[in-house]
């Protein structure tokens, strides 16, 4: 912050000097506009204005330095244009192993400051959250705990064990993991009615939905799609929901292009938290990249199911051209 001694030629000469003189008692002297007002016997408005005043015609002139990097003003913009309470952008690579562990680094970057005693991080299933232990290094051990935000008890889950993922994490930062002991997906509605109301999977459920922080990633409709790859879903069943206008999937949970969830059969199937449990979360955090998935992400965030956004430089920029 500077002042300018010099007498706008919008002002007069009074006005400036009263201008300086709260200035300096705001900005240098760190007094209160209330505890101005009272000493030069103004009204706290007089004093909100005066202070406005000197801003707008150059009085005070307020810098603002920002961190070095490169995709700060990327990460300004994304947050502004989806109302995110915060944006994380990495450097972009093909996609692959070396995109993912880009991702995950930028995902603990933001994640390790936020660790505290009691804290509870939910983790959800996907290749992008499988690399987090690989990258996760944290500066001491804190009492806090991570857990499942799914089932994840499937013999389908052998390429990506959210175990071993929620173990390591807890291990790593010398914190306690939460599992939750049921499938991930169910062969029928009634099957998942009844694992739902045992006591040791609503205890899950409900440890899921007191997360403060949910970390998960976004899938396309397409033969990527992990449901896809694990036999939950055919081909058939992709085309009936691109039909259905499905974009892309959280949680197994299925939503179009404006963000509006898709009602599919799955959605009885799966057993773990929902779309709505995401926007219900202080801190719900999309780890997700590639230019391929940017109209998943960018529906995702337009649904307001995720407030972070954690993605690559390049696919940010496609961010911010989606209509």
């Amino acid at each position: 912050m500077a002042l300018q001694d010099r007498t706008d030629d919008n002002l007069d000469p009074e006005t400036h000097r009263l201008c300086v003189k709260v200035a300096k008692l705001y900005y240098e002297d760190e007094l209160t506009q209330q505890k101005i007002a009272q000493r030069l016997g103004f009204s706290r408005t007089k004093i909100h204005r005066l202070l406005r005043t000197a801003r707008d015609h150059g009085v005070v002139q307020i810098q603002i330095v920002s961190p070095h990097s490169e995709y700060f003003e990327l990460e300004h913009q994304l947050t502004k244009r989806y109302q995110l309470r915060d944006a994380v952008i990495v450097p972009s690579f093909p996609e692959g192993r070396e995109l993912y562990l880009s991702l995950v680094r930028g995902a603990v970057s933001w994640l390790s400051p936020r660790l505290k005693e009691g804290i509870r991080i939910g983790l959800g299933l996907g290749r992008t959250i499988s690399h987090l232990p690989q990258v996760f290094e944290p500066n001491g051990s804190v009492n806090c705990t991570f857990t499942e935000v799914v089932g994840a008890a499937s013999d389908h889950n052998q390429e990506i064990s959210s175990y071993n993922i929620t173990s390591k994490m807890a291990e790593l930062v010398g914190g306690k993991a939460e599992f939750f002991y049921a499938p991930t997906y169910v062969s029928s509605p009634s099957l998942k009615q009844n694992l739902i109301s045992e006591p040791s999977v609503k205890k899950a459920l409900q440890r899921a939905r007191t997360s403060d922080i949910i970390l998960q990633s976004v899938g396309p409709v397409d033969e990527t799609a992990l449901l896809y790859l694990h036999g939950c879903l055919d081909e058939e069943d992709l085309e009936d929901l691109r039909e259905k206008g499905a974009v892309g999937d959280a949680l197994g949970q299925y939503f179009d292009r404006q963000g509006k969830p898709v009602s599919t059969f799955t959605d009885q199937l799966m057993i773990g938290l929902d779309l709505e449990d995401l926007t219900e979360v202080p801190w719900s955090v999309v780890i997700a990249g590639g230019t391929q998935k940017a109209p998943v992400i960018a529906a995702a965030l337009r649904g307001e199911f995720f407030n972070v956004a954690v993605t690559d430089a390049r696919t940010a920029e496609q961010l911010l051209k989606e209509n």
